[in-house]
């Protein structure tokens, strides 16, 4: 028997998402790791960091290279809907890649943490996360969300505060609860 997917997103949505499960086969689907596939942002609370706006200005690219900032990411919980959304798509014969804009600093720590949980899955670096042309993203960062949308490519959306209603009611955009 087929595994289901929970869909946790707006009832007026879930047409958007069955039709991408219908011609997800053979499809590359792009994963962001940070607050898409680990909730960042619940570290980052509880450390008294404000995650209404986006990107925080206080989290430089450095911050992430050093103690406080890995600690935060080899600390930060899955978000459940975004791994069984992996373990669907694989299931359904889609190409599952990773995609981040962390520092090439992090290369080493992210695969081995990604080899760790998702082995045999590839870990692309880049801060134009459009460039790997993916067939469908799944994605946080409200600029990179702008500019695949300038690309008409399908995007699942977890939402969270600085993202939330930004991208409401544009057809190729689906959001889903965190």
């Amino acid at each position: 028997m087929k595994q289901l997917v929970y869909f946790s997103g707006k009832i007026k949505e879930l047409d958007k998402f069955l039709k991408i499960l219908s011609t997800i086969t053979g499809k590359i689907i792009a994963f962001d790791i940070d607050n898409t596939l680990i909730n960042v942002n619940k570290e980052l609370q509880r450390l008294g960091y404000d995650i209404s706006s986006y990107p925080n200005h206080a989290l430089t690219e450095d911050f992430w290279v050093y103690e406080e900032g890995i600690n935060i990411l080899f600390n930060a919980a899955f978000v459940t809907t975004t791994v069984k959304f992996i373990a669907t798509f694989s299931m359904l014969n889609a190409e599952i890649v990773f995609v981040t804009s962390r520092s090439p600093k992090l290369k080493t720590f992210t695969e081995n943490w990604v080899k760790k949980y998702f082995s045999g899955f590839e870990v692309y670096f880049t801060k134009d996360k459009h460039l790997l042309d993916a067939d469908i993203y799944v994605e946080d960062d409200p600029r990179q969300i702008q500019k695949l949308i300038s690309l008409n490519k399908p995007i699942l959306v977890p939402e969270w505060p600085y993202n939330q209603n930004l991208f409401k009611g544009v057809k190729n955009v689906i959001y889903y609860k965190v």
